[in-house]
């Protein structure tokens, strides 16, 4: 013990003397040790106990050099002292509170209260109930929550954790003593204990209002444009100049009395009919009152400068924080603003009728009409815009646009507009003056560089408007023809989806009985009648397609051919018959008293007009139904005409009243058949080829009862038109006698047929084998061309060309064989058979020289009848 320092030998003694006596094995000691030289070093000395087998216990030291750590913690603790001491040493005026704390043991250490609100005696020495005590008197309820996130016990020691040592919030604070409060910074930096490594607090609450406030003034307004912006305290007294210089504002100090500034101002530069306006304004009673209900508000006056020149002013009252009543009050000139305006009205004087500046903070208007800006009159003052521009629009704006002027005439709305276009935009509007109704152009622009104004300028365009409405009429008008022409293509085209599937219909079902009953001949050529008579409706129906003439002037043009009642209802029995059984319905078909058998009408259009409704009442007939069929002739209503009424009923579904209102329009289904394929119209076609007839049609429905369709059409009476309609039991068999005539016509005759399919040409050869014609088949039109030019002159005596044909096209074919040197060429019948049926494919054909055009499918009796029309008329075979 020699060598240990004179004051630690009493501590090392009990330290060793505790050691030995307890239970440990382990001890270390600190303490002061000579060193061989002279001098003393800090070790640490650490004692382990070791028992030997014997029993013997010894002690074993390990001494470890602790000089430069002491030294280092030592300095360390010194630099803790020295930041505490500086803390509270070197805080500026503007402190409220200062002090430290023991966040670990949740200790407040000390508190110097600049406030003398005894914030200490008030709140505890308790770290926890010191800060919460704090937090209430943040006045704002989320500035208080965030307060307590930051400040409390364990939000501070995680921060300290995560090396987040720096916890600052900025908020609105009342100390108990003060009766509006103030903005502060409460700053807390967070360090680490000497020693014990507790985490010590070091807290800075410091009053920040005088910059908040002039950071709020200053993000309010730009500097730029102002003579001066000040921050006012109305409850001080006291102005503060932000910005300005004496030459601008006339202010010579940075601060000072407002209520005297304000009297100065007024007595001396102020004109005098601006001062009683002006005194009220700037009132801070008034200025309390006004902006508790407005945010800001300006006034215009005028006012004498230091050069003695009048000069125009805004200024502008806004408030910053009326807790602390605090207010921004800011002067800018407007004078050439002024003139602008001015100059502006001298200019548009001969073209607007009025203009008008919206006060945006007033909510007033100073409207210029033409007079008195011509004649230098002083201008109309209306103090609330809002109520002058709803008795305006009452009282002159047409009531269909009432409620959108008033929307465009809002302030609010301008605004927001002006600013998406700050250049200005327009609207338009229309009233009544003197009984006559004009349209308006209101112009719409920022009436000054600060946007506190608003711009309206107000001109008729009525004749200018009118010129430009005429020209887009006409171009509404072809748009609405060239749609409309589109759509009758769309509706025609869609329609004849649902008319084609009927005649379809009849024929798959009657192929399907004749492959039958292929051993009864007399039921296979029934059903082969029926195949004919529904492929001649679905023909028709292809070619009314394809005729687009018809289809883009959205008119069908009607035909005038000789109709047999009885053969026409005949006709709809053999299509409807088949699928009624189909159905599982009953059909039946009656005549009643017809006096004209006969009469001249478009036989297709009446067919698609019965076989419509007749399809209709078949498919809305449920399973074990009925559709009946009635014709009858009924008084006419034109002269030399026959009138017919038709009449189909069923026991259907039925139509709801309300449905029945809308049963012909495009489109239109009931939705009780949602089960029913289409396109909804069948009914709108019905009606309008009806129309075209100069007919009628009506229907009475009720629901699961079922509905009835009269159709009433009129034609014109064939005189000779007995029983020579039709065919009689006593006559000659018709179909005989055009056999025998075909066979006259045909005989003997040579034909060159150029197809390139071989079922079509199988089937026309077959076709005129029938009547006694021979065939000559080429593949191509070039084959075809060989063939005609290496036959003899007058070998053949008609082309059968089709068109789209490989090597040589139909046309191209033509064209050689008419150009050919010998006598036949010219004059050799060439007919086109094709499946081009468009009018404009008719004209290229006989442009390429054919004699005649057959559409494709072929209808055998077109063909008969083309060939008999370009064959010599003479009836004599050549065979």
């Amino acid at each position: 013990m020699a060598g240990v320092h004179p004051e630690d030998r009493g501590y090392v003694n009990r330290q060793m003397a505790e050691y030995i006596a307890g239970d440990e094995n382990h001890c270390e000691i600190v303490y002061r040790l000579r060193k061989g030289g002279g001098g003393y070093v800090w070790v640490k000395n650490t004692l382990s106990l070791i028992e030997s087998e014997a029993g013997e216990a010894r002690v074993y030291s390990v001494y470890r050099d602790m000089t430069r750590e002491r030294e280092e913690q030592s300095r360390l603790r010194q630099q803790y002292k020295d930041l505490i001491m500086q803390h509270y040493q070197t805080q500026g005026p503007d402190a409220l509170v200062l002090g430290h704390c023991n966040i670990t043991q949740n200790r407040i250490l000390e508190i110097i209260d600049y406030t003398d609100s005894n914030l200490l005696g008030t709140f505890g020495s308790v770290r926890e109930d010191f800060f919460s005590g704090l937090s209430s008197l943040v006045v704002d309820e989320e500035e208080r929550r965030k307060f307590l996130d930051i400040y409390l016990n364990k939000p501070a020691l995680e921060a300290f954790q995560r090396g987040d040592v720096e916890r600052r919030l900025e908020c609105f604070m009342r100390p108990p003593k003060e009766e509006t409060g103030r903005y502060v910074q409460v700053n807390m930096n967070l360090v680490a204990t000497p020693d014990s490594g507790d985490v010590t607090g070091i807290l800075t609450v410091t009053d920040i209002t005088r910059r908040t406030i002039v950071d709020r003034i200053m993000k309010q307004i730009s500097a730029k444009g102002y003579d001066f912006i000040s921050d006012v305290d109305l409850r001080q007294d006291r102005y503060y100049l932000l910005s300005g210089d004496e030459l601008d504002s006339g202010i010579r100090t940075s601060e000072g009395s407002y209520s005297r500034r304000v009297e100065d101002v007024l007595l001396h530069e102020v004109v005098p009919r601006d001062r009683a306006r002006m005194r009220e304004a700037l009132n801070p009673e008034y200025i309390l009152k006004r902006l508790e209900r407005e945010s800001s508000y300006t006034l215009a006056f005028s006012m004498v400068d230091l050069n003695g020149c009048i000069r125009t002013k805004n200024i502008t009252i806004s408030a910053v924080d009326l807790r602390l009543y605090r207010v921004c009050v800011a002067r800018a000139d407007i004078t050439e603003s002024v003139r602008e305006q001015q100059g502006m009205l001298h200019v548009i004087a001969y073209t607007f009728e009025l203009a008008g500046f919206i006060n945006i903070s007033q909510s007033s208007l100073t409207l210029y009409t033409r007079e008195t800006v011509l004649e230098n009159l002083p201008p109309y003052f209306v103090e609330q815009y809002s109520d002058a521009v709803s008795r305006f629009v009452d009282h002159h704006a047409s009531k269909a646009d009432q409620e959108e002027a008033r929307r465009q005439f809002r302030i609010e709305v301008m605004r927001e507009k002006l600013e998406e276009k700050t250049g200005g935009y327009d609207f338009l509007f229309s009233c009544n003056e003197n009984g006559q109704e004009r349209y308006k152009q209101v112009n719409v622009m920022w009436g000054d560089v600060n946007h506190g104004t608003i711009c309206l300028v107000r001109a008729d365009v009525t004749d200018m408007l009118a010129a430009e409405r005429r020209t887009k009429r006409e171009l509404e008008n072809a748009l609405s023809r060239a749609e409309e022409a589109n759509r009758a293509k769309s509706d025609f085209l869609s329609t004849m989806s649902h008319d084609i599937r009927t005649p379809m219909n009849a024929i798959m079902g009657m192929t399907a009985l004749a492959m039958a009953h292929l051993g009864d001949q007399e039921r296979v050529t029934d059903c082969l009648q029926k195949i004919s008579i529904s492929s001649r409706h679905l023909l028709s129906l292809i070619n009314d397609i394809l005729d687009m003439s018809k289809i883009e002037s959205s008119q069908i043009t009607l035909n005038r051919m000789r109709i047999s009642i009885r053969e026409m209802l005949g006709q709809l029995s053999a299509i409807m018959s088949s699928q009624a059984r189909s159905a599982g319905l009953t059909f039946s078909i009656h005549a009643g008293e017809i006096v004209h058998p006969c009469f001249y009408g478009d036989a297709l259009r009446i067919n698609q007009i019965l076989i419509n409704i007749l399809s209709n009442a078949v498919k809305y007939t449920p399973e074990g139904g009925r559709v009946d069929f009635q014709a009858e002739e009924i008084p006419p209503v034109g002269r030399d005409c026959a009138r017919y009424r038709f009449t189909v009923s069923d026991t259907g579904v039925g139509m709801t009243e309300e449905f029945l209102n809308h049963v012909f329009e495009p489109f239109t289904r009931s939705r009780q058949t949602t089960r029913v394929e289409g396109t909804g119209l069948g009914l709108s076609i019905t009606k309008g080829l009806v129309n075209l007839m100069g007919g009628a049609i009506s229907v009475e429905s009720v629901v699961h009862q079922g509905t009835v369709f009269q159709v009433e059409l009129e034609g014109e009476i064939v005189e000779d038109g007995g029983e020579s309609c039709g065919q009689s039991a006593g006559e000659p068999d018709g179909r005989q006698y055009a056999d025998e005539v075909n066979r006259r016509t045909f005989g003997g005759r040579l034909f060159l047929v150029a197809e390139d399919n071989e079922i079509n040409a199988e089937i026309l050869c077959e076709l005129l084998s029938m009547y006694g014609a021979k065939t000559v088949v080429r593949q191509n039109g070039a084959q075809a061309v060989r063939a005609f030019a290496e036959a003899a002159p007058g070998t053949y005596d008609a082309i059968l060309m089709d068109v789209q044909m490989p090597e040589m096209n139909g046309y191209e074919a033509t064209r050689a064989i008419r150009s050919m040197e010998r006598p036949d060429a010219a004059v050799i019948p060439i007919i086109a058979m094709t499946a081009n049926a468009f009018a404009e494919d008719v004209k290229a054909a006989m442009e390429a020289g054919m004699t005649a055009h057959v559409a494709k499918p072929i209808d055998v009796e077109i063909l008969r009848g083309s060939l008999r029309n370009v064959l010599d008329g003479s009836g004599k075979g050549r065979g």
